[in-house]
């Protein structure tokens, strides 16, 4: 599936959580730091769409080179990540362009290690929270 449809597909359904249509063009969208509770330093994002009545969120997230994400898990939320470009090491397998990726709610996940700068496109389906799993 091409980025652009996954894209559209992604915001479609947040859009329509929230009953109005738009349209973004990512690259005018600033990175902005992200620093979620719990969630290691270092994340950049570009905020496509943020649905506060529902909170759920479409986002663009930048790992830099070296960043390593614990183990962890969301009990409020699931979450899609479709990678953009780069490389991420997952205990899975080498997360790389092209690949997507689900983790439902409640379930442990990671560490990952960006390898390369790393963009993926990141949806989640409910409200955010990060629970570290392990503390290295």
């Amino acid at each position: 599936m091409r980025i652009a449809t996954l894209l559209c597909m992604l915001l479609a359904f947040a859009a329509a959580a929230e009953k109005r249509s738009f349209v973004i063009n990512s690259a005018t969208v600033k990175w902005e730091a992200m620093n979620p509770p719990g969630v290691p330093k270092g994340l950049t994002q570009k905020l496509l769409h943020d649905n506060k009545q529902n909170q759920l969120q479409s986002s663009i997230v930048r790992f830099p080179k070296g960043y390593r994400e614990p183990r962890h898990y969301h009990k409020t939320c699931g979450h899609s990540m479709y990678i953009l470009k780069g490389r991420i090491q997952s205990p899975d397998g080498d997360l790389t362009q092209g690949t997507f990726t689900y983790a439902a709610t409640n379930e442990r996940h990671g560490p990952f290690v960006a390898l390369e700068e790393t963009e993926f496109l990141f949806y989640t389906d409910g409200p955010f929270d990060f629970y570290v799993e392990d503390k290295r």
